[in-house]
C-alpha cells in the first residue's frame, strides 16, 4: 500500500515541484500529444536535409549537429530534471529519456529550456539562406510556415496544459493564444 493510499488520498492529486512551481503528480496531457507535437518536425527535417544536401554539405552538417544537441544534451538539461521523467509527456521524449539519463533529481530545468529557445532559433536560421536561395519567396514562406506550424502545436496542445510558468516557450505561446483569442 502507498503513502498516498494510506492518508487516503488520490496520488494523481497529489504535487511535486520543479522550481519553485508545483505540479500535479501525473502528467496534464493526454498520452497521444506527444505524436501531434512531434509530427510537425518532420517536414521540417525533411526540408533542411534535401535543401542542405544540394547547396551546402558543411551546413547540413552543422544543422544535423545542433539537432543533435537539441536531442541529446538538452534533453538532460531538461528532460531528466522534469516530475515527468518517464512518463507520457508533451514531447515524445518523456519515455525516451530515462534509457538516455537517469533521473536529476532536484535540479533545475531553466538553463536547458533557455538553451532549447536557442537550439530552435539555430535550427530555424541556418539552412534560412540557402531555403531562399533554392526556393525563393515560396520555399522560404513553406519553411517558417513549417516552423510556426510546430510552434503552435506545441504551445496550443502542450504548453497550454503545463505547470512550468518559467519555459520561455511556454510563456511565448501562452503570450500568442492569449492575444488570438481577444482577437
Amino acid at each position: 500500500m502507498t503513502e498516498s493510499e494510506i492518508r487516503g488520498k488520490d496520488p494523481r492529486q497529489e504535487c511535486q515541484t520543479q522550481d519553485g512551481v508545483s505540479c500535479p503528480q501525473t502528467p496534464p496531457w493526454h498520452p497521444r500529444v506527444s505524436l501531434m507535437t512531434g509530427l510537425p518536425f518532420i517536414p521540417i527535417a525533411i526540408l533542411a536535409a534535401f535543401v542542405l544536401l544540394q547547396t551546402s554539405i558543411l551546413k547540413l552538417i552543422l544543422w544535423v549537429a545542433v539537432l543533435g544537441i537539441f536531442a541529446y544534451p538538452l534533453r538532460y538539461l531538461i528532460c531528466a530534471r522534469c516530475p515527468y521523467y518517464g512518463q507520457n509527456c508533451s514531447t515524445s521524449f518523456g519515455r525516451i529519456v530515462p534509457r538516455m539519463f537517469r533521473k536529476q533529481e532536484g535540479r533545475s530545468m531553466k538553463l536547458g529550456l533557455w538553451l532549447d529557445v536557442v537550439v530552435i532559433a539555430l535550427l530555424l536560421l541556418i539552412p534560412l539562406p540557402e531555403i531562399w536561395q533554392v526556393g525563393g519567396l515560396l520555399l522560404t514562406a513553406l519553411w517558417l510556415g513549417a516552423f510556426f506550424l510546430f510552434f503552435a502545436v506545441l504551445t496550443k496542445m502542450a504548453c497550454s496544459l503545463c505547470p512550468f510558468t518559467f519555459c520561455p516557450i511556454g510563456q511565448a505561446g501562452k503570450a500568442f493564444w492569449g492575444s488570438m483569442n481577444r482577437t
